[in-house]
């Protein structure tokens, strides 16, 4: 093997690894932003399920003061649920029924505020382009 050959062979790495950093620079922003886009979907509820039973069978079962482990145990997990962190934690749970919405309030792992809303649930569907 000379020198033209062994050069040639580079060449040919070289053009591959450029190839790929191209079609990487092309798909990667892409893709990231897919991702971000279903990430905030998920956070808003899109295509969340309508759970069994009924709205008023559920709130029977939630009353303030509860722990949020007690919660899940008696009604199930929430179609959506949102979390922050700080000096103290806050979730909202959302569960969707076919009769209506229940919204539920914990702070620090205890339920403090619960709404109802006996209307069919509006849950959001996705706007991204397929």
């Amino acid at each position: 093997m000379d020198g033209a050959e062994r050069s040639r062979g580079r060449l040919y790495v070289v053009l591959a690894a450029a190839l790929v950093l191209v079609a990487a620079a092309l798909w990667l922003p892409t893709w990231w932003e897919a991702r971000e886009y279903r990430q905030a979907e998920a956070m808003t509820g899109v295509g969340s399920e309508i759970l069994a039973g009924t709205l008023a069978e559920a709130r029977r079962n939630v009353e303030s003061g509860k722990t949020s482990d007690a919660v899940t145990a008696a009604i199930g997990r929430p179609s959506v649920s949102v979390r922050t962190e700080g000096s103290s934690s806050h979730e909202k749970w959302t569960y969707y029924y076919a009769d209506g919405t229940m919204t539920i309030n914990i702070t620090d792992g205890a339920v403090v505020r619960v709404s109802t809303d006996f209307r069919p649930p509006v849950i959001p569907t996705s706007r991204r382009p397929e």
